[in-house]
């Protein structure tokens, strides 16, 4: 009686959870009914100097790149980058005359193609309309998306332990007929076109399909690529790019090597250097968040996301399973 009781709870949850990825998953977001939090700034190396020429800004580009904030339930990490979050990031510069160097502090696999695009796109914007160096430096993974936004700044550096390339997109699309047949579960689509239920995670894919998703690929792929020549110019043209642009990842040293970065260094390195380029001898250097965070150093990563905004919010376990195309290194996931 309990194995059988068993086998039908167990059946039950897998319908579900089909269900629940065939349908792209219900998302609950109960928002807070507080005030807009605003940006803190807080100093995470004050100059000896009492006197300074002005500040340095750490832009943390962290964890998955996504257009929604937080990671939810189910997700690996809560870490995540928002357009939102360093477009008020730079606005919030832009309205400080003191701000005369930035950090793209980056340590991320990627993410969404159009969120990561929308970032690398604001950081140039900042850079051609505050004339004033941008700097990136890979922390951890700089990699697919995170290496798209460290393309915008004006030089590339990496900690020697770090891994960056990656340059690709993906599409990941489950298939759950083999286990939909084993449980019985049907689902009965009515649809207007024959491609409307393109990527249909309860059928096999027809070529025609294929093509169309291969053509989505190939598109946007193209215009990393692109970017990445427009940005970076000692890289020539696609023709260079394409041999070392096949998805694989990097070393620090490799990366320096294909001339994808421009200096193996760390945190403190780039700072000393992005102040050099600003001609700023006294600077301290800052971060803004949501929350102020205790006893900040260098490597203190600034709040992206106010604390209580997001209450419940029930995601697929695995970001590149979610319906779309990622520029994302997702190896393990």
């Amino acid at each position: 009686m309990f194995r059988h009781h068993h086998r039908v709870c167990a059946h039950i949850l897998a319908a579900g959870m089909i269900a629940c990825f065939a349908s792209s998953c219900m998302m609950v977001n109960l928002k807070s009914l507080t005030t807009k939090p605003e940006l803190v700034e807080t100093v995470v190396e004050k100059d000896p100097h009492w006197l300074t020429d002005g500040k340095v800004l750490l832009v943390d580009i962290g964890g998955l790149i996504t257009e929604e904030r937080g990671g939810g339930l189910f997700s690996l990490s809560g870490v995540c980058c928002t357009p939102d979050y360093v477009k008020s990031v730079l606005n919030r510069a832009r309205q400080d005359s003191r701000i005369r160097a930035v950090i793209l502090r980056i340590d991320s696999p990627g993410g969404t193609v159009g969120a990561s695009e929308l970032i690398a796109r604001e950081v140039r914007l900042f850079r051609t309309e505050t004339n004033i160096p941008v700097y990136a430096q890979i922390t951890g993974l700089g990699c697919s998306g995170g290496y798209y936004v460290a393309a915008a700044a004006d030089r590339i550096h990496i900690q020697k332990s770090s891994i960056t390339g990656s340059i690709g997109v993906i599409a990941s699309l489950p298939n759950f007929r083999k286990l939909a047949d084993k449980i019985g579960y049907e689902q009965t689509v009515v649809k207007s076109g024959v491609m409307k239920d393109i990527g249909s995670a309860l059928r096999a894919m027809t070529p025609e399909e294929g093509a169309v998703f291969q053509a989505l690929i190939d598109s946007s792929y193209h215009q990393f690529l692109m970017w990445i020549v427009e940005n970076r110019p000692q890289l020539e043209s696609i023709e260079h790019l394409k041999p070392i642009a096949d998805g694989r990842i990097y070393t620090a040293d490799q990366a320096l090597a294909h001339r994808l970065v421009d200096r193996v260094a760390f945190l403190d390195e780039t700072i000393s250097a992005v102040k050099q380029a600003a001609h700023l001898t006294r600077a301290d250097v800052i971060v803004y968040g949501y929350d102020e965070p205790g006893d900040p150093n260098i490597y203190t990563r600034a709040s992206a996301a106010a604390s209580g905004l997001r209450l419940f919010n029930a995601e697929l376990p695995l970001p590149a399973a979610r319906p779309g195309l990622y520029y994302l290194w997702s190896a393990g996931l």
